[in-house]
């Protein structure tokens, strides 16, 4: 099954300059009714589909339930997308399913305009663990298609907390296709990075 190409409506996703706020909700406006770009929606709660690029990173970022409400906290406030090259432009986004979340990024000179819909959340309590977190898909127009799970866990055993991120993709534009090497480096730089600020957020709420 092959992506949706992107409509002619939606703004360039590569541009010189960061986004500014009309092109931004021209983007959200666009993207309302835009279908996921992807077919395995849901996978990054399951098998990773075979033959896309994976990606799935695990932490320690705490202990106990001070720093598990500080865990959730900050997926609420979308932390992990705070890294100065990347940028959510609603941060107040409820991370609810269905939601849209719009963020763009500089890399290699160039910023990229994205929309993502949330399409499954995670709010739940068992006597082993509790999890908190949502997976987004992408739409048409993304420089990538796929699906990407951001997660926290308090585990009741360990009394650790711990946050992940789970993710397949694929190119879906041209220049990350010949980016090649580079488009993967600065998909797991943001992994790291987005670990790296969940991690500091948790130590700050102390």
């Amino acid at each position: 099954m092959q992506p949706p190409t992107r409509p002619a409506h939606v703004p360039s996703v590569l541009r010189l300059g960061r986004p500014d706020a009309d092109t931004v909700a021209l983007a959200l406006a666009a993207s309302r009714q835009a279908p996921l770009s992807y077919p395995f929606v849901g996978a990054t709660s399951g098998e990773l589909p075979p033959g896309w690029d994976h990606d799935a990173e695990e932490r320690v970022v705490g202990r106990g339930a001070g720093d598990w409400a500080a865990a959730k906290e900050a997926v609420r406030r979308w932390i992990p997308f705070a890294l100065g090259w990347v940028h959510v432009h609603h941060p107040e986004t409820p991370v609810r399913e269905g939601e849209l979340v719009s963020f763009s990024s500089r890399q290699f000179g160039l910023w990229t305009l994205n929309v993502c819909r949330i399409v499954d959340t995670f709010d739940d309590r068992t006597p082993a663990q509790e999890r908190f977190g949502f997976a987004y898909g992408t739409l048409a127009g993304h420089v990538v298609a796929g699906e990407e799970r951001f997660l926290a866990t308090w585990d009741r055993a360990t009394d650790m907390v711990r946050f992940e991120i789970r993710k397949f993709s694929r190119p879906n534009h041209p220049l990350v296709r010949l980016a090649g090497p580079l488009a993967r480096h600065a998909q797991r730089r943001f992994t790291v990075e987005a670990l790296d600020a969940m991690a500091r957020a948790i130590t700050e709420a102390r």
